[in-house]
């Protein structure tokens, strides 16, 4: 994607969804990234990722968009602590926007927007889980997966 982006980072204890998601326990903790993306000035996209501390935390790479690694990507980032990212998973669907995502997306209530969850694994370990959220009226979302 090109464009830029803002975030927030903030420490947080895991929600039970969230914790399901990257294999810990509800209130282990974790840091939550807020992204707001923008094309030519204009939101297109959000997305919240989290990232358990267990595996970050007091490393070089505890804050997603600070430090030498800041807005590598969650792959590169991992590499640097000795994690090799080796899997995602991904799953999409569609949804009417939450008021404050809309709100922050210059949409209007009720309309659909597409939410990807995805995960990212080392080993089995999922390192990362986010959901991204694309205004479905204005955009569409592709994927090229390499065959191996």
């Amino acid at each position: 994607m090109r464009g830029t982006w803002e975030s927030r980072s903030e420490q947080e204890g895991a929600s039970a969804e969230v914790a399901e998601r990257l294999g810990i326990e509800p209130g282990d903790r974790v840091m939550r990234t807020h992204y707001v993306f923008r094309e030519a000035g204009e939101p297109i996209m959000l997305s919240t990722s989290w990232e358990p501390l267990s595996v970050t935390g007091r490393t070089p790479v505890m804050l997603p968009e600070e430090g030498p690694l800041g807005g590598c990507g969650v792959v590169d980032r991992m590499a640097a602590i000795d994690i090799v990212v080796d899997n995602v998973a991904e799953e999409v669907g569609a949804r009417p926007g939450l008021a404050e995502e809309l709100l922050a997306l210059g949409g209007v209530p009720g309309h659909v927007v597409i939410v990807i969850g995805r995960t990212y694994y080392a080993s089995g370990r999922a390192v990362e889980t986010a959901d991204v959220v694309v205004p479905a009226d204005r955009y569409r979302v592709a994927y090229h997966l390499p065959v191996r």
